[in-house]
């Protein structure tokens, strides 16, 4: 969060894989004949690559939708143009900040994955550090990175502790209201704004 170059936060594959022994292609898939071994391709200088071994790794595609309110109050975490709008945020967040110097900044991030915990902590660092902002981090499971390596599972939760980040697992987040219409609401956490990163779907 301004302290990365967009090389380091977003490198492309291309920069990745110069100098293996991996050929990278950009292409569509238009078909696959399992009992040739062969890909059929969009390119225009070879429509086919034969293979002995098919690995289908497509990723996963973010989805607000599953939560109401997500896709209009929340900022998703996921491309290099919304790491850009997250900084313009931010911004705004610094001038409100100076304002209200008695009263800390409140920030919930949702999901406890890599991103989650990292966005935490650099968020609170961006922000000021703590009496500056709290930040709240929101997990559905029961633990946060929960399928990461022990080793980087409690570095991370020891990380997060020491820094003063509440932490609630096994909470979901069922609705994302603006912070101006949930003054009555019981289970709600008010924020000054919500840095999604969970909610991909494969």
């Amino acid at each position: 969060v301004d302290d990365a170059s967009i090389e380091e936060v977003a490198p492309t594959f291309r920069s990745l894989l110069e100098g293996t022994d991996i050929d990278f292609v950009q292409c569509g898939i238009d078909g696959i004949d399992a009992t040739r071994d062969t890909l059929y391709t969009s390119m225009h200088t070879s429509d086919r690559i034969e293979y002995d071994a098919l690995i289908v790794a497509t990723g996963a595609d973010l989805n607000l939708s599953s939560v109401p309110g997500a896709e209009q109050y929340a900022v998703p975490f996921y491309t290099v143009e919304q790491c850009y709008y997250l900084r313009s945020r931010f911004n705004v967040l610094d001038s409100i900040s100076e304002k209200r110097k008695d009263k800390p900044l409140q920030v919930v991030i949702i999901g406890g994955g890599y991103s989650g915990v990292e966005m935490s902590l650099n968020t609170l660092e961006r922000l000021g550090g703590e009496g500056r902002v709290e930040v709240t981090l929101v997990h559905r499971g029961n633990e946060v990175l929960q399928y990461a390596t022990d080793f980087n599972k409690k570095t991370g939760q020891e990380s997060l502790k020491k820094a003063g980040i509440k932490v609630m697992t096994e909470t979901s987040v069922v609705e994302v209201l603006p912070a101006d219409n949930s003054d009555e609401l019981d289970d709600e956490l008010k924020c000054k704004v919500k840095l999604k990163t969970a909610g991909a779907e494969t």
